[in-house]
């Protein structure tokens, strides 16, 4: 789905800068996230291709983009508070209607009626809710379509975990009945990319819960092929807490199982899009927005706004009915940049091939008319020369 705008130099370029410039780690928070989640370049990263998102749902003008991504990237250098920068997106997307739409004045009726009905029907009527989930399940929900918790884990052991910490009055470190098929979407697409880094969700809550590990614990820390510096500080929890031998070691054996069924593949942000109508079916009406009598910017960031983050959805989702988006928080820069090298290498050798074409065509036509011409010539003169001979 956006594929288009990730080849492009300048996307490449933003989330390089967004990703090592710590200038975007400081920025605050208000509520974007759950507390246990880190805040840092991730939130400014998955807010970047929030703004891309948007764009392609609403505006997809490939003649606008260059001009709305340095818009964009202003607000970026501009403010320091994440919420006051999706704020400044969403009034951009409008900006650039307003452009799309040749609009002159805003405070038109038909020009509201105008913005707010393109948007709601391509945001709200024909949008999407999205799960978040772990990237290993891409090919099966591709080939299979999406049944809410049915595919591979390790959920009856987790189980077994659940009666062991309830034996040592710890019942609340996993707080999951694996017996409930649900699954939670949302409207919001930085939060689904959250969900989809840190899935299974309860899994990496148990992970990074300060009561059994302290503070300092994060995903960045852990070692990718084993949980060495997890299992030492579950291990200091269990012990503690006098745990059995046999309980520590079937603990710490799936855990490390879990994290290695979970880091198989290569970690990418993978979205689950599900028409909005399939998922909830109580969305505001186009006449409320049409009926607000505040400024077109207020009224379109209320419709972008997220207003859903833990819908409940436990049905069969079929592959006519979703799409699945993946987003790559650790794509490799240069590997991009050569991949455009390669792109516009091929075009000029296109476009010299039809050049080619073109004289062996018309080149050689070209060179027989001039042969052509002078023999003419040639011909003309010795008649001529002849008649003056009488």
């Amino acid at each position: 789905m956006l594929e288009e705008y990730f080849i492009k130099t300048s996307v490449i370029r933003m989330i390089k800068e967004i990703r090592n410039n710590e200038r975007y780690f400081n920025k605050k928070s208000d509520h974007l996230t759950d507390s246990f989640i880190h805040i840092g370049n991730e939130a400014a990263l998955y807010i970047f291709y929030d703004a891309l998102y948007k764009y392609k749902i609403i505006v997809d003008d490939e003649f606008l983009f260059d001009d709305y991504l340095d818009q964009v990237e202003k607000l970026y250098r501009k403010l320091d508070n994440f919420e006051s920068i999706k704020f400044g997106i969403n009034k951009l997307i409008c900006s650039t209607l307003i452009t799309k739409f040749n609009i002159e004045d805003t405070k038109k009726i038909e020009s509201k009626e105008m913005i707010i009905k393109h948007v709601y029907d391509k945001y709200i009527r024909n949008g999407y809710f999205m799960h978040g989930f772990n990237s290993i399940y891409v090919d099966s929900i591709k080939k299979n379509g999406f049944t809410p918790e049915v595919y591979e884990n390790y959920y009856d052991r987790f189980d077994k975990v659940n009666a062991i910490f309830d034996k040592y009055d710890c019942s609340s470190v996993i707080n999951k009945d694996f017996n409930i098929k649900d699954v939670y979407f949302t409207d919001d697409l930085v939060m689904g990319c959250y969900y989809s880094s840190y899935a299974p969700l309860f899994f990496y809550k148990l992970l990074f819960n300060e009561e059994v590990f302290g503070k300092g614990i994060r995903k960045d820390n852990c070692l990718h092929s084993e949980c060495t510096e997890i299992n030492r500080h579950l291990k200091r929890f269990m012990n503690n807490n006098s745990f059995k031998e046999e309980d520590k070691k079937y603990i710490l054996d799936l855990v490390e199982d879990e994290y290695n069924l979970l880091h198989r593949d290569k970690e990418k942000i993978s979205l689950l899009l599900v028409k909005r109508n399939i998922i909830f079916s109580k969305d505001a009406k186009e006449e409320d927005f049409l009926r607000d009598s505040n400024d077109i910017y207020e009224i379109i960031d209320r419709m972008l706004s997220p207003k859903y983050n833990n819908l409940e959805h436990n049905e069969f989702i079929s592959i006519d009915d979703l799409k699945v988006l993946e987003l790559d928080p650790y794509i490799d820069i240069e590997e991009e940049k050569r991949k455009i090298q390669k792109e516009e290498e091929k075009l000029k050798k296109k476009e010299k091939e039809v050049t080619d074409d073109f004289n062996n065509k018309y080149g050689s036509v070209s060179l027989f008319l001039l042969l052509g011409a002078i023999f003419i010539s040639l011909g003309v003169i010795i008649m001529i020369i002849n008649i003056l001979r009488g």
